[in-house]
């Protein structure tokens, strides 16, 4: 195991406590080895599956996936990941109208504004659990529920303040879990988008959280840190657990009764 992502693994599941694993990403320049025990989905399932399938494979059932190009199902991800070009007949939007957008110009706006790598050289990305990954990752991702995502958040900006900055359109997620964090440097929080909860059954409770590998050690401290602070913590610290109850006044007679109200 990666040493830095047993340490972060550590932090994670201390502080934030996810319901599913965090997952390591790798990209895999050509004549890199992949990892001994990566399952690459061709040849384990037989046919290419979507890139979001394949984090929900890693987060639930603790597998380590490679996605070549020929793995990946989505072909919004070959885009968005830099396995190929953007061509030029999807800049005009012809994969947004109809279905998001109600005219050309907004057509073509959400596709500029959709993520893609610089550079379409993406030979493998891999996938592994955090805590069973076997190298240092790119970047991580974790999911969780409102109140761990913002407890990421909190963590990332202990250091240095400001807020995290990210931009949602409702599609594309596998854009900001990875290229945005990847070719940024950049934390980013994450809306799941349709495809995703269709194909990887991500649920509807759920946002997911990014770092790239150079904000790993900044947020492990900023979760520390602001868990001693004492105010944000998973779980929360609600004080309304600790107030003293009131109950209704058909139980007025039995708390007398045992001693807990005075006769009146």
């Amino acid at each position: 195991m990666s040493e830095i992502c047993k340490k972060l693994d550590a932090s994670i599941s201390k502080y934030i406590r996810p319901l599913t694993f965090p997952v390591a990403v790798k990209f895999v320049k050509e004549g890199e080895a992949i990892p001994e025990k990566a399952k690459v989905p061709t040849k384990a399932l037989g046919y290419p599956i979507a890139i979001c399938q394949a984090m929900t494979i890693a987060r639930k059932y603790g597998w380590t996936l490679a996605m070549y190009k020929e793995d990946q199902a989505c072909p919004l991800s070959h885009v968005i990941l830099g396995y190929a070009e953007e061509p030029d007949f999807i800049k005009g939007g012809s994969v947004i109208k109809p279905l998001y957008v109600d005219n050309d110009e907004a057509a073509v706006k959400t596709q500029a504004s959709t993520p893609k790598m610089p550079t379409a050289d993406t030979q493998c990305i891999v996938l592994a659990p955090l805590h069973l990954a076997t190298f240092d990752p790119d970047v991580v991702v974790c999911y969780g529920n409102s109140a761990q995502i913002t407890r990421f958040v909190q963590g990332a900006l202990y250091k240095v303040g400001g807020y995290i900055e990210s931009r949602f359109a409702g599609r594309g997620a596998c854009g900001g879990e990875i290229t945005v964090p990847y070719s940024q440097d950049k934390c980013n929080v994450i809306v799941p988008g349709g495809g995703e909860r269709v194909f990887a059954l991500t649920g509807d409770d759920e946002l997911a959280f990014a770092m790239p590998a150079s904000w790993i050690d900044r947020v492990m401290e900023g979760l520390e840190a602001t868990h001693k602070g004492g105010v944000a913590r998973i779980p929360t610290p609600a004080a309304g657990v600790m107030m003293k109850p009131a109950f209704p006044k058909y139980y007025w007679e039995l708390e007398t009764y045992c001693g807990l109200r005075e006769k009146g």
